[in-house]
């Protein structure tokens, strides 16, 4: 496996499940690995170790518009509980599996994360954005 996508959030808490959505819209190639996941947690750092290059994406409130950003492992981490970061899966995967492939993480803005299905319309339109981004990135 040369590409992981690893798509974090809630789909059932609306905007939280951008990152799903941009990978439904990606549509990734069956030699892409995709992870479905609500949160990151410990076992994830096996599924790096094969990698070249691991996307995070994941739904942002903070983020004013779609950023892809590199991740790098966080230096002296020792992660103790079962929600991590993706540095600190970055780190794990590093020093547990030899994980020495790139790192990014794709913030796609969301506003509305009530409990619900569907995006609203802003996330929608950020997740086509992140779409698009990731597959010049990725070129697919």
């Amino acid at each position: 496996m040369s590409v992981l996508l690893i798509a974090i959030g809630n789909s059932l808490r609306r905007d939280d499940g951008a990152g799903h959505r941009v990978v439904e819209l990606l549509a990734p190639p069956p030699e892409i690995a995709v992870r479905d996941v609500f949160q990151l947690t410990p076992e994830l750092a096996e599924d790096l170790a094969g990698a070249q290059t691991v996307v995070f994406i994941d739904a942002s409130v903070a983020a004013a518009e779609v950023m892809i950003e590199p991740v790098e492992a966080a230096a002296g981490s020792t992660p103790m509980s079962h929600s991590l970061a993706p540095p600190e899966v970055v780190a794990l995967a590093r020093v547990l599996f030899g994980f020495e492939g790139r790192a990014w993480l794709c913030h796609v803005p969301g506003t509305d994360f009530d409990d619900g299905e569907g995006l609203s319309d802003i996330a929608e339109a950020n997740a086509r954005s992140a779409a698009e981004r990731l597959r010049a990135l990725l070129w697919i």
